[in-house]
């Protein structure tokens, strides 16, 4: 008799099997794993996993989720929601103490409490894991990826950055021949897998040998001949080979879709029926809604009783087409049993069962159902119907934070309204209420260049209509995505005056306010000052004019901010600035216009910034970011922003690991632009800790995105620069500072941004002169002078046309510039003592500023090299100080290029520079400790600091492993006895 794989042992699977246990030893000893297992449909991926799940032992909770070929139905969350199903079975305490984890659990319509929103959510479920996985070790699996939705990968890519010292083991399955090119899964898989703790597992075919061995297995009544013939027709393909065993044909010239209708052929004609029926429904589906279909096509089933589907569902069962997957779910045995029963459907049953189902799903107010009534309603034509339900389930995926689903369902509603008659469309539906809904959802989700497109098909659509309001806010809005977006300032601007013309003469209102107020941020970015001041000035005056809460309340606010951004950047009292800032963050408070908000957090920390108080900046963007993480506005445009402020403060300070710890999402996949953003951002750790293969393959990433914005051009320029420096590869630095100065040539907004790659380029060709002087080659040496010079040229002209946010140049700015002369001196010789001893001093920042450690550590190594080449006794023992402080910050920091050169240095000149033992701890990682020695909480711990829970500990973990202590309390002892607490203050020293 043939039998079913599912009826064997694992067959020749060991090794898989092995590396599976084995990530599951280390995750129960604190070493989380995330595996992602591909191979070809039928080749055996959920068989491993239904072999290694059902042999984790007791102590280990498994918890599956299934994502499902729902087509354009979208439903958000459906494997993380299946699996919060089951941690809410086993432990509702835990489930219950995480009100952000409401989207995910069956009956919650609303949002959660406090409007936690898309982040809030991911938080909650990562926090919800900890505890649970506090009591046992979690095997987490998700099926079947490649049918994914956004808001699933948006999740798993969260979930794999958090996992630090969890006992938890994460699998997810896919196919690999279902990721064409540009399929969603494949960007997300490459980033992941970037991750140290991510690998991937490949299931191939069997060979040849092995699979005929499969086929004896399946079937002991075949000749060796049929064996042969089906081993090779199957291609070692487990499912395929378990198909044409139970066939038993001696000639296998079946298609495989001949090969699979095959199986259903055997069934009685009415289990037949609600075979087809189920494969309308989806490879799984539930007895109520399989039972609620079958009622409805009572003609074409034959089914008269309850009893009689019961019979049909057992006889599929038996025949090995359907199984049970809990008490009310079945599922297709493989998803190509499913795809092959549907695909054989005529198009007129097809229609029709689709029909029915949608009649079934009518009055279901679940979650999901409004989603799967849109799919069953349009794929059987009912366009009104799909419409509204699209409408529906547009608001349910917005109410579940999912604003990618959200999008696409407005999307369809939008291409499904010309073919809905008036009167047949929901009420309230229009295109314009349709646009601004997917224009909105476009940039909760960070696709800013979508929300940007339908902005603008609003302002058409509003004017159409003839409502001056209305056409004068969707205006705003227009203008308000292209400040977001690079080079569109003077539209916005434009934009925004028409918005202005349209209102100007009303009596005071909410939309006139905000009018103004964006009339006042369009002057402010275009640097026009007094005007922006003005305008801030009459949006308030507007705004006092309307009595109680609401829109112009907000508008005020962020007048208030234009307003004080606008003095500083005239030279005005930074402390003024603050005080309008916070008056304007108190006015929004609570109020949900969080956009507001974050920006009062972004524009503080720049003037903090451009005062070279890098601490104080620091400390308004991690504020800012607390407040992006808990609105859900995390990768909104000031989120971004403020996101990538929190990385390059963390540099300039010399926190690295608290650098990577903000910059971990740019290891996973969130939307475009801020990938891009934070990608850039993090190349400065990547390449001054020598990480030389991350940072290529980030440079990869970002080698055609550099045109997002200026930003990521002047990064990945001076980046890409010090690279091939640190790598001896001079001529190749300095073409990279090339190519990147003649793009920003183009961009004079960020003059000043380039003036970093300029100072990277002149250090590349003062290499390179040296190189070529050193070797006798006097051509060689005169070419490279020549082409610093060159660059050394273009960074003096961006110093003198760039501008400058607060009109004169900054501490920063007048570091940079002694930087560009310090290495412009090495171009003709080995560089000049005097100019390197100002880099120090002015990387210092003076006595307001903070001061760069790692910039500082650099010039002082230079310095020694100029210092060695004068060649005097004391210029000696200067040189062997200056590499004694550098070599003490290389080590701290991890800066090992560095490092590396100082110690070359030190040994060419036979200089000492053994210091006494630093300590091993960052910055961060003492002030966290800290404040443990307080008796803090992680949780106290990172209000106090501004920073995540989860960042604390990561910090924590990172310093009880240096300091060889199994717990928070032997870390605390271990820093007392050797003397690294003893200090009192910060941790961020100047290096």
């Amino acid at each position: 008799m043939p039998r079913l794989g599912s009826d064997l042992p694992l067959f020749a699977r060991d090794n898989e099997l092995a590396t599976l246990r084995c990530a599951l030893d280390q995750a129960r000893d604190g070493k989380p794993a995330t595996i992602l297992i591909s191979g070809d449909a039928g080749v055996g991926k959920s068989r491993l996993m239904q072999e290694f799940t059902t042999g984790v032992g007791g102590g280990v909770l498994t918890a599956t989720g299934h994502c499902l070929d729902t087509a354009d139905s979208a439903l958000p969350y459906l494997p993380f929601a299946e699996v919060i199903g089951t941690l809410a079975r086993r432990y509702p305490d835990v489930v219950d103490r995480f009100p952000g984890l409401g989207p995910l659990l069956p009956g919650q319509t609303h949002r959660a409490e406090g409007e936690l929103g898309r982040l809030g959510l991911f938080e909650a479920f990562s926090a919800a894991l900890a505890e649970v996985t506090d009591a046992q070790p979690l095997v987490l699996v998700l099926e079947d990826l490649h049918w994914a939705d956004r808001s699933s990968r948006d999740l798993l890519a969260f979930l794999t950055s958090r996992l630090t010292d969890q006992p938890v083991l994460v699998l997810g399955t896919y196919r690999a021949d279902a990721l064409h090119r540009s399929h969603p899964l494949r960007p997300l898989i490459a980033e992941l897998v970037r991750l140290p703790a991510v690998e991937r597992l490949h299931l191939n075919p069997f060979d040849p040998q092995r699979t005929a061995d499969f086929v004896r297995e399946l079937n002991t009544g075949l000749d060796e001949e049929s064996v042969a013939k089906i081993a090779a027709a199957s291609e070692g393909n487990a499912f395929l080979a378990e198909e044409l065993a139970a066939a038993e044909t001696h000639t296998v010239t079946f298609e495989l879709a001949e090969v699979l209708l095959s199986r259903l052929e055997r069934l009685p004609d009415t289990a037949q029926q609600v075979v087809r029926l189920a494969s309308v429904i989806g490879r799984l589906f539930t007895h109520r809604r399989l039972n609620a279909a079958a009622w409805s096509l009572l003609d074409e089933t034959g089914i008269k009783h309850e009893r009689e589907l019961d019979q049909a569902l057992r006889a599929a069962i038996s025949h090995g087409i359907i199984v049970q997957k809990s008490a009310d779910t079945y599922a297709f045995r493989h998803a190509l049993l499913g795809e092959a029963v549907y695909t054989d459907l005529l198009p007129g049953e097809r229609s029709r069962y689709h029909q029915r189902i949608a009649e079934s799903l009518a009055g279901d107010t679940g979650k999901g159902a409004a989603a799967e009534l849109a799919h069953h309603a349009h794929e059987s034509g009912d366009l009104p119907t799909a419409l509204a339900a699209s409408v529906k389930a547009a608001h349910e995926a917005d109410e579940l934070s999912a604003p990618a689903e959200a999008l696409l369902h407005f999307e369809r509603a939008l291409r499904l309204l010309d073919s809905v008659p008036e009167d047949e469309r929901p009420k309230g539906c229009s295109e314009l209420s349709l646009t601004l809904g997917a224009s909105g959802q476009a940039e909760a989700s960070g696709e800013f260049k979508r929300a940007l497109s339908y902005s603008s098909a609003a302002v058409a659509l509003a004017d159409r209509g003839g409502d001056p309001i209305q056409a004068a806010g969707t205006r705003r809005k227009y203008a308000k995505h292209l400040l977001v977006m690079e080079g569109t300032e003077a539209e916005a601007h434009r934009v925004a005056l028409e918005a202005w013309e349209l209102v100007k003469d009303d009596p005071p209102h909410a939309t006139k306010a905000w009018t103004q107020a964006i009339l006042a941020r369009t002057h402010h970015v275009m640097r026009d000052y007094d005007e922006a001041a003005a305008w801030a000035e009459r949006t308030i005056a507007t705004a006092d004019a309307i009595d109680g809460p609401g829109g112009h309340v907000a508008a005020k606010a962020d007048a208030l901010l234009s307003a004080g951004s606008a003095l500083f950047r005239q030279g005005g009292d930074i402390d003024k600035t603050l005080r309008l800032h916070d008056q304007g963050r108190e006015l929004v408070r609570g109020t949900g216009w969080h956009e507001v908000e974050l920006r009062s957090h972004f524009s503080a920390g720049l003037a903090h910034l451009e005062k070279a108080q890098i601490a104080l900046a620091l400390a308004e963007f991690d504020q800012g970011m607390a407040r992006a993480r808990d609105t859900g506005y995390k990768w909104s445009a000031y989120g971004t922003e403020t996101a990538v402020r929190q990385v390059i403060c963390n540099y300039m300070l010399g926190d690295w690991d608290a650098a990577e710890a903000a910059a971990e999402m740019a290891a996973t996949v969130v939307p475009g632009v801020v990938m891009t953003r934070l990608a850039a951002a993090a190349l400065l750790v990547d390449v001054a800790r020598g990480r030389f293969e991350a940072a290529d393959r980030r440079l990869a990433y970002l080698a055609d995105r550099w045109q997002v914005d200026g930003q990521v051009l002047a990064l990945t320029g001076l980046c890409g620069t010090e690279l091939e420096c640190w790598r001896g590869r001079p001529a190749e630095a300095v073409g990279a500072a090339k190519r990147t100065i003649r793009r920003i040539e183009h961009l004079p907004a960020y003059y000043m941004a380039g003036v970093s790659v300029c100072v990277a380029g002149v250090a590349a060709a003062g290499d390179l002169a040296q190189a070529a002087r050193s070797r006798g080659d006097l051509a060689a040496a005169k070419d490279a002078v020549g082409a610093g010079e060159h660059i050394a040229e273009r960074g003096r002209f961006f110093l003198s046309h760039g501008r400058t946010l607060s009109g004169t140049l900054g501490p920063e700015g007048r570091a940079w510039a002694a930087a560009l002369e310090a290495e412009a001196s090495r171009l003709d010789c080995d560089g000049e003592p005097e100019r390197w001893r100002e880099v120090i001093d002015a990387f210092t920042y003076g006595e307001t500023g903070d001061g760069e450690p790692y910039r500082r550590a650099y010039a002082r190594w230079r310095l020694a090299e100029a210092l060695l080449a004068r060649g005097g006794a004391e210029d000696r023992a200067e040189a062997g100080e200056r590499l004694a402080a550098a070599k003490d910050t290389a080590e701290r920091l991890g800066a090992k290029p560095l490092l590396d050169r100082v110690s070359a240095l030190s040994a060419r000149a036979r200089l000492d520079i053994a210091s006494p033992a630093a300590g091993p701890l960052t910055p961060r990682e003492l002030d966290v400790l800290r404040q443990v020695a307080k008796g803090l909480t992680n949780r106290q711990i990172g209000s106090e600091l501004y920073i995540s829970e989860k960042t604390v500990s990561v910090h924590l973990s990172r310093a009880m492993s240096k300091l060889g202590a199994a717990n928070r309390a032997e870390a605390v002892n271990a820093a007392h006895l050797r003397g690294y607490l003893a200090a009192d203050g910060g941790g961020t020293t100047s290096g």
